[in-house]
């Protein structure tokens, strides 16, 4: 039996077939277009060192064996194209394809504006059905900006576009200095649900994961921005912030989506390796995926 979780994956190439596929989005163009800080083209790289590095394949928490899991490896796509709609038409081509075969996906990201592009992937892998999701993040990213592809915009230009359905959206965590009433209208003119991070840090994770679990149908996502965790846990993320969500509050998060049936595809960007302190931030990024994984093994056992 697999003891260690490295020991579980194996490149897509030698395992067609499997419960799960990691793929890279060595991505950071969209942050600097945001005025954010370069680098985080090389998180799929630092979070895949920590995720084979120390975790097991048992998890005392939940009582759950997660060596039962096949998990594929398609490595990082190549994103260097100078021109930045073509490395978005990879990602929206790559994940379509990489979701028809494979019933889940992992995104280790990479700059958010990768998003606009996996949830297009998600939508053309069911034929056009509209997407559901949840973002836990600080920011809304829902900004206007019709001729820019930014990690500032991808939900506000899917939710234009109609790839999702507001009504089955929600944002949790945003920070109260950290968006406009600009955006937060539009949220709301498009029926979207949003929990400001004061009520989940009053009433806890749990509460408000469940409640917009509870409100996806068809094909859905969970995108979870590292820099919605609290810069003393996270300080290697694009934008850092004071405030934000616990480790504990983080690991909760991933491992309902990973218990969730409707969630195909899970995300994990704006992880910025550059401004890492002692591997601190790559390690809770592969603590979160481990904990989707978990919620996943968790799911098949029960």
């Amino acid at each position: 039996m697999a003891t260690f979780l490295r020991e579980l994956i194996l490149p897509a190439t030698e395992l067609p077939e499997a419960d799960v596929c990691l793929v890279g989005l060595p991505l950071d163009f969209g942050t600097v277009l945001e005025g954010g800080r370069a680098g985080a083209a090389g998180a799929p790289d630092a979070i895949r060192r920590e995720l084979r590095r120390y975790h097991k394949t048992y998890n005392l928490e939940h009582n759950v064996r997660l060596d039962g899991l096949r998990i594929a490896d398609a490595g990082n796509l190549s994103l260097g194209h100078p021109e930045h709609p073509h490395n978005h038409q990879t990602i929206r081509q790559e994940l379509a394809r990489l979701l028809g075969q494979y019933p889940r996906v992992i995104v280790l990201g990479g700059s958010h504006d990768g998003t606009y592009s996996t949830v297009r992937g998600l939508f053309d892998a069911h034929t056009g059905q509209a997407v559901s999701g949840i973002n836990l993040d600080a920011h809304a990213d829902v900004k206007d900006k019709p001729d820019i592809i930014s990690s500032g915009t991808p939900f506000g230009k899917l939710l234009r576009e109609g790839f999702l359905t507001g009504e089955r959206f929600t944002e949790i965590g945003l920070h109260s200095n950290l968006n406009t009433w600009e955006d937060i209208d539009f949220l709301h003119q498009q029926g979207a649900h949003i929990v400001p991070l004061a009520h989940v840090q009053a009433d806890g994770m749990p509460e408000y994961m469940n409640r917009a679990l509870r409100r996806l149908e068809g094909p859905a996502f969970v995108s979870f921005d590292m820099d919605g965790c609290a810069e003393a846990y996270a300080p290697a993320v694009s934008a850092p912030s004071a405030d934000g969500f616990t480790p504990r509050q983080a690991t909760e998060a991933a491992f309902l989506a990973g218990r969730s049936e409707r969630v195909q595809l899970f995300e994990v960007v704006e992880f910025n390796p550059i401004f890492d302190r002692d591997n601190q931030t790559a390690r809770l990024a592969a603590t979160i995926i481990t904990a989707y994984l978990t919620g996943l093994a968790a799911r098949k056992q029960a």
